[in-house]
């Protein structure tokens, strides 16, 4: 499914289409902006004849695992970003890919994900007053507005990772069964796939006002500024997660120990008592011809006994607790 924005003359087209992008292209204070939802599939052979893009490039494209990047081309630049989602039931993170390719009089975007905050991005676009439309601006003006959309798209997925964090950080210390352990390790890896993907960004947005020359003009530096250093906030957002996860996972750890530490303790303390009892019981318990008081008892012996153990349980409890050991 493909999308047309068109610009002519400081007025967005009533009705664009592919044959009035073609008749528009190239024409003074034209701007073309098409998105391509779903993938490239059969638009290649469009983009080349429209914006003569090349097959190199369009094998890039097509391309589904890629690293954020910024490339010069014959007239044109080739841009790679990434989305940022995370799903909270599976605790698994996707970085969707865009493609963007740009020149003075056209913008093309391409991915095979369904972006909804681009969708919002082209309709605001679409229904905007002419005199306050950011592509009567120039092309700098339309690609700081796609890539300031997809980093404030981050933060919202930042704060549900942000509540993640807060909740695995009160059951780590009450719970240690695997699932609470699965989670932990679950999200860990999410962060950082996200950071490993995001992290090239940062470059990339500096890249854009050093090697684009006139294509962002110095009055639209100050505006990929601002993207910038909102890209190095989650960047910073998304190490400091990583950090408290790694925390929380020693957390983790500790409590489990903790909680091997205390069975021990009571296992410990349980065998301490039962150490004299059995000894006792097996000095008399053993088969000899002649045992001292056991040839000529009458039964009393067994209650003197009997009563000693438990007088032995008893001075042993108060010691442990009076030691600290049984709290």
């Amino acid at each position: 499914m493909h999308h047309i924005v068109i610009c002519q003359n400081g007025k967005l087209a009533e009705n664009p289409t592919l044959e009035l992008a073609e008749q528009v292209k190239g024409q003074p204070g034209s701007l073309v902006w098409l998105d391509l939802e779903g993938g490239l599939g059969r638009a290649g052979a469009t983009l080349t004849k429209l914006f003569g893009i090349s097959k190199f490039t369009l094998e890039n494209v097509r391309e589904e695992h890629e690293r954020a990047r910024l490339s010069k081309r014959h007239s044109y630049f080739y841009l790679v970003v990434h989305g940022m989602s995370f799903d909270m039931q599976t605790l698994e993170a996707e970085t969707p890919k865009l493609d963007v390719l740009f020149a003075q009089d056209f913008l093309v975007t391409v991915h095979a994900a369904k972006l909804p905050w681009l969708d919002a991005l082209r309709t605001s676009l679409a229904e905007a007053p002419d005199e306050d439309n950011v592509m009567v601006r120039g092309v700098a003006h339309l690609l700081y507005r796609v890539l300031d959309s997809l980093v404030d798209s981050y933060f919202p997925v930042l704060e549900d990772i942000d509540d993640l964090v807060d909740e695995l950080e009160n059951v780590a210390v009450r719970d240690t069964s695997n699932e609470v352990q699965g989670r932990i390790f679950s999200t860990k890896r999410a962060l950082s796939h996200l950071r490993r993907v995001i992290s090239p960004q940062v470059e990339v947005t500096t890249s854009l006002v050093t090697r684009t020359g006139e294509v962002i003009p110095s009055d639209a530096e100050p505006y990929f500024s601002d993207v910038h250093d909102h890209l190095v906030r989650a960047f910073e957002v998304l190490d400091s997660y990583r950090d408290l996860m790694s925390g929380l996972l020693d957390v983790y750890l500790t409590t489990v120990s903790n909680r091997l530490n205390s069975v021990m303790k009571q296992l410990t303390i349980l065998a301490t008592i039962f150490l004299p009892i059995t000894f006792i019981t097996g000095v008399f318990g053993q088969n000899f011809a002649h045992s001292p008081q056991v040839e000529h008892d009458a039964g009393l012996n067994f209650w003197i006994v009997l009563a000693f153990m438990a007088l032995i349980t008893v001075i042993q409890l108060w010691y442990f607790r009076r030691r600290g050991w049984l709290g």
